[in-house]
């Protein structure tokens, strides 16, 4: 079993399809069948990756699974090439597929992309990281940048070490669980004990970008639940993200988002 990637949910189906079938990225002799397997607990959710599935794969063939014991029914009937498996899930857990799938001869090569709504700890980071060859958290990543990490899944190419891996996914932890916080780059290289230069190379390798802009675009993400969810000002609203100046909160919104904070609230 090799979980290759965890993704962020969810993503727009209209735009998600058109880049698909733009990049053409399903790989290998279109005569060769092949099998698709998208587990999600969410129908709604289930239902647009299985639709993007199809337009990827066209005439190959997409199964579906509402939790992972279903899942791994299906897997034993008809080996798939790919998993795209949700984390959170009642009865049996993403976590739990993959250590089932691990268990098992037949499954323990299959390909896994996790996508998951969980902020992920130094703990749940150390779950995946066997085999894991990318981690991406909800919500932050264009439709561009995700394929281009799938891409990269599907063509097995690994960028890092095995150890220099860890640390990216310990610093990604470190900043999930430390937002709110003032973090500069040079406190981020001293918890993980490597220069800022080396930390920014691999973090740029591993993720496709510096951590700052990483830690930048995760505290919007917090920023946008808290703009639909609470009754907090902006000012307050960025203040509680990490941002000191409200403005600057404003500007990075707005570049991320596309609009400005008071019109994402009002839409």
């Amino acid at each position: 079993m090799t979980a290759d990637a965890i993704y962020c949910q969810p993503v727009g189906t209209v735009e998600l399809t058109r880049v698909l079938e733009n990049q053409k990225l399903a790989s290998g002799d279109e005569q060769d069948e092949k099998i698709f397997l998208s587990v999600d607990d969410d129908p709604a959710t289930l239902e647009m990756y299985v639709r993007i599935a199809q337009s990827w794969l066209g005439k190959h063939k997409v199964l579906k699974a509402r939790n992972g014991r279903e899942a791994l029914e299906l897997m034993q009937q008809q080996r798939p090439g790919l998993v795209l498996l949700d984390l959170m899930m009642p009865e049996l857990d993403g976590f739990g597929v993959l250590e089932a799938m691990k268990e098992k001869e037949s499954t323990r090569d299959i390909p896994v992309i996790v996508l998951t709504g969980k902020i992920l700890t130094e703990n749940d980071m150390v779950r995946l990281n066997r085999g894991v060859a990318r981690v991406l958290e909800k919500g932050l990543f264009s439709v561009q940048e995700t394929l281009t990490h799938i891409d990269a899944v599907l063509a097995r190419k690994r960028n890092l070490g095995s150890e220099a891996q860890r640390l990216v996914r310990q610093a990604m932890a470190y900043l999930h669980e430390r937002y709110n916080q003032p973090i500069s780059r040079q406190d981020l290289a001293r918890y993980l004990g490597m220069s800022e230069d080396y930390l920014t190379s691999c973090f740029r390798k591993e993720v496709g970008m510096t951590p700052i802009a990483y830690l930048n675009r995760y505290r919007i993400n917090q920023a946008k639940a808290m703009l639909t969810e609470s009754d907090k000002n902006i000012t307050e609203i960025a203040m509680s993200v990490g941002f000191s100046d409200s403005g600057y909160f404003s500007r990075v919104f707005r570049r991320q988002v596309g609009v400005s904070p008071e019109t994402y609230r009002r839409n």
